[in-house]
């Protein structure tokens, strides 16, 4: 028997200290439903169940970005359904147009709705967004088109705005079809500068050729004066008003200060050497200058003509884009009507999973129905016809490209919600606490905590036996 060291009681006391540590524990997991609630409890479950929750909460939100990207496509779409609606109108005034009861004051009324509702269709395309980001014009920053074709109306004091050529040139009392740039508004170098690589294409009357030119601050390339869809580059340096600047033009298609006579012989291409005769072009003349379109200034006045005065009275531009006027270069324009928005939705909870929602430029140049659209005439509103029917199939197509992301869109938050519900059960096997058990296990340990303290009372009376030792 010994006094000093007290051993049952020393193991009693050890023992209630594990019960209490685990007793503690059990707490901790019940009051927070947790199975793990430090690294210690579970090294690896807590692991593994730490990556399978980033990609539950990585599902979670790649369904809410579909969810965003279902509101995008379906903004654009409903904005692409009032075009669709604008078309139409387009279309039936076109058609009563045809109709010979009406005289010329009826089809202004119906050319001023058809002006407006294109205006509409340009405003719709330019103000339709979603977060700020412009849906419609393939432009995800800013607001309207940054066409070249803005820049140069901007710049210029007028521009031939039908989209196609008139009979506004006329040599000797005979009218010919052409474009018409002023540039009478420039008139310092400053001015000039600012119409660096902006630029104008026409076609001629009877080909799709496209005939460029383009103002540049450097030496032209002369490699761009092609066989087809040529490029004339100008050199504006030096330049200090529109005057100067038409002049140069034309310096730089003949080669040198030229006028060019036309003549009546409606299949005559021009003469290389008969320079001063009807048809006749100087040897130093550029290739740009070897068709039947032809350059003439006035002052600070550009004229783009057919030498041919029998297509003066025709309706251009024809279909297939025949007697066209843009001012645009035309590999610039061509890449300003075929750009697309492209936004990335992030559609999985790991890099790369993503999908890409396209969405084409759909405002008027694209569609190609803007100021060259007219109903005056009955052969001109047939024409618009045409067009009209032809920029519904673009828009149709539009739409039915955004619907069909939508569906994806749909069944992807379907499967994204799935995955991460399948997960998310996943971790809760290894993270959450089974209460039940956890409950049964409280109750051993707390009746073994009450036990563990009523033998630790006792173990602690045990000494007092040698006091019957001690007595006399």
């Amino acid at each position: 028997m010994r006094i000093n060291n007290n051993i049952p009681a020393l193991n009693t006391h050890r023992v209630l200290n594990i019960n209490a540590n685990s007793l503690g524990k059990t707490l901790e997991r019940l009051s927070s439903g947790k199975n793990i609630n430090r690294a210690a409890d579970n090294a690896a479950g807590l692991a593994i169940s730490e990556k399978m929750t980033a990609q539950v909460r990585g599902l979670r939100t790649a369904s809410r970005n579909s969810l965003d990207g279902i509101s995008l496509v379906q903004t654009a779409e409903g904005a692409l359904n009032e075009m669709s609606q604008i078309l139409q109108r387009i279309r039936e005034l076109a058609v009563q147009s045809t109709n010979g009861v009406y005289n010329e004051e009826d089809r202004g009324a119906m050319q001023n709705e058809v002006t407006q509702l294109i205006d509409e269709l340009e405003s719709i395309s330019n103000r339709t967004e979603f977060n700020g980001i412009y849906l419609l014009n393939g432009n995800t920053t800013t607001k309207g088109n940054d066409s070249l074709t803005d820049g140069l109306k901007d710049i210029v004091a007028s521009i031939t705005l039908s989209g196609g050529m008139n009979d506004k040139y006329e040599y000797n009392g005979v009218k010919y079809a052409s474009a018409v740039i002023d540039f009478s508004n420039l008139v310092t170098n400053a001015d000039i500068m600012e119409l660096k690589d902006q630029g104008m294409h026409y076609t001629c009357c009877t080909c799709t050729k496209a005939y460029s030119i383009r103002f540049v601050d450097k030496d032209p390339d002369t490699s761009l004066l092609n066989n087809y869809n040529p490029i004339m580059e100008v050199d504006i340096r030096g330049i200090n008003n529109g005057e100067e600047l038409v002049k140069k033009i034309n310096e730089t298609a003949y080669g040198k200060e030229y006028t060019y006579i036309p003549s009546l012989n409606y299949n005559s291409i021009p003469i290389r050497g008969n320079e001063g005769l009807p048809n006749g072009i100087p040897d130093s003349a550029t290739s740009f200058v070897n068709h039947f379109s032809q350059i003439s200034v006035d002052g600070s006045t550009l004229y783009i003509y057919d030498n041919r005065s029998n297509y003066a009275s025709e309706t251009w531009p024809s279909l297939g884009n025949r007697g066209a006027f843009k001012p645009t270069v035309y590999g610039d324009e061509e890449a300003e009507a075929s750009k697309a928005l492209l936004v990335d939705i992030q559609i999985g909870s790991n890099e790369g999973q993503k999908m890409t929602i396209e969405i084409p430029n759909v405002n008027t140049q694209h569609l190609e129905i803007g100021d060259q659209l007219s109903v005056m005439t009955p052969e001109k509103a047939n024409l618009a016809i045409v067009q009209s029917d032809n920029a519904m199939q673009k828009v149709l197509r539009t739409r039915s490209s955004l619907g069909a992301y939508q569906n994806r869109l749909e069944h992807t938050i379907a499967n994204v919600d799935n995955t991460a519900e399948n997960l998310q059960a996943a971790v809760s096997r290894i993270a959450d606490v089974d209460m039940a058990l956890e409950m049964s296990e409280f109750v051993k340990l707390n009746i073994l905590q009450q036990a563990g303290t009523s033998m630790l009372s006792h173990a602690n009376q045990l000494p007092q036996t040698v006091l019957q030792l001690l007595q006399p």
